[in-house]
């Protein structure tokens, strides 16, 4: 019975991973407009919950004063990617809540998080954190 278990465990560990992964170049090109320093680009294409709780300037402002400051990225690499249907202050949905290990060329490795929402249709932006 273990056995079972065991398989069909890993059976649900690979198809969540999948499902999480094939979403990953909207969370890649989106982190690449943000390493490019292209914030405004950044906002126009996040998702409406994004931009309903920020304002363009306010997101640029922002970039500008905490990520700027870390220069390029040397290297990314995702860390975790875990599916929800509803988060605190959100409304249900589907979301994908990434973590990416990113060294910057002026700061010690780095956790960057972005959460990212199916609402509009496609895969966008809702947050994004760097610790």
């Amino acid at each position: 019975m273990k056995t079972i278990f065991v398989i069909l465990s890993l059976f649900i560990s690979t198809e969540v991973l999948a499902q999480n992964t094939k979403n990953m170049p909207a969370a890649i090109n989106w982190l690449q407009l943000i390493d490019a320093g292209e914030y405004t680009k950044s906002w126009q294409q996040a998702d409406v919950l994004f931009k309903s709780q920020l304002s363009k300037t306010n997101w640029r402002d922002a970039l500008n004063s905490v990520r700027a400051p870390l220069g390029k990225v040397v290297s990314r690499s995702q860390i975790s990617a875990q599916d929800y249907s509803s988060l605190p202050g959100a409304p249900k949905g589907e979301y994908l809540i990434v973590q990416f290990k990113t060294q910057f060329i002026a700061a010690t490795p780095s956790i960057e998080t972005l959460t990212l929402s199916k609402s509009s249709g496609q895969w966008r932006a809702v947050g994004y954190f760097i610790k």
